[in-house]
């Protein structure tokens, strides 16, 4: 949102720091990166957003190294993109890219959920179904973080901690598209009903169906999920003012 202070509303859980504070640059970096991360993923920093160093800094109280080296973390994390000579912006993925990463998660997801079908325990599913009940009372701002819940829970029997921690990296990095359109559609309830009918296959034990339903689940999401980002991002082109063209003043 142009024109507006990047740290403005604070969500619970922000906490930056308050002047006189002792903080090393190494956690204070940790706290603009997790601060920053916080308002891109829950769309608070809309994509194309710059991100001037010396605002942060002013506004959290700390230096600009630590916010300099936040910014880098989260290019590597490909939430901000950093340009020589004009600063740092948040990152915009394009359809196409949004499309591929689905589809990943759909063959990833798809072979972890096989893999822990067998050694799933009545406990492991109670967890996962409490997940869903609460997902049912939850805003769309832990939407994305309550759903990485909900499928983490069903993954960790699998025990592929190294890939389960890779998949909830592209979770992370689609967040705020996945926020986008929560608010222009109504997704949540074919999501949870979609959340219920893998939670019940799962229960039975039908591996083949349960994998064909999630499969079928990411990659719907991923159709309804471009065609938002699209309405939305012609929505605000729209909305941007016009420049107007200077013309010469008669002699």
């Amino acid at each position: 949102m142009p024109g507006s202070s990047p740290l403005n509303g604070h969500r619970r859980g922000d906490r930056p720091r308050m002047k006189g504070q002792s903080m090393t640059r190494a956690t204070a970096a940790e706290e603009v990166v997790r601060i920053l991360r916080d308002r891109i993923l829950s769309g608070v920093l809309e994509e194309g957003v710059a991100l001037r160093q010396e605002k942060i800094a002013t506004e959290l109280g700390v230096s600009r190294i630590p916010v300099r080296e936040a910014l880098k973390q989260l290019e590597v994390e490909g939430l901000v993109k950093i340009v020589s000579h004009s600063g740092a912006v948040v990152a915009e993925l394009s359809l196409d890219e949004i499309r591929q990463t689905f589809e990943l998660r759909a063959v990833v997801e798809s072979w972890l959920l096989s893999a822990a079908i067998p050694f799933m325990s009545d406990e492991d599913l109670a967890e996962a179904e409490a997940i869903i009940a609460e997902m049912d009372h939850s805003g769309i701002e832990t939407w994305g973080e309550m759903n990485w819940r909900f499928h983490e829970r069903l993954y960790r029997p699998a025990r592929r901690d190294h890939i389960t921690a890779m998949i909830r990296k592209i979770h992370e990095g689609t967040d705020r598209y996945i926020y986008m359109h929560m608010k222009v559609t109504d997704g949540r309830r074919k999501a949870q009903a979609d959340h219920r009918h893998i939670l019940e296959l799962c229960r039975a034990k039908d591996l083949h169906r349960a994998v064909a339903v999630l499969e079928a689940h990411i990659l719907d999401v991923a159709d309804r999920l471009t065609e938002s980002v699209e309405t939305a991002r012609q929505s605000a082109m729209a909305k941007r003012p016009r420049r107007r063209r200077r013309t010469g003043q008669p002699q």
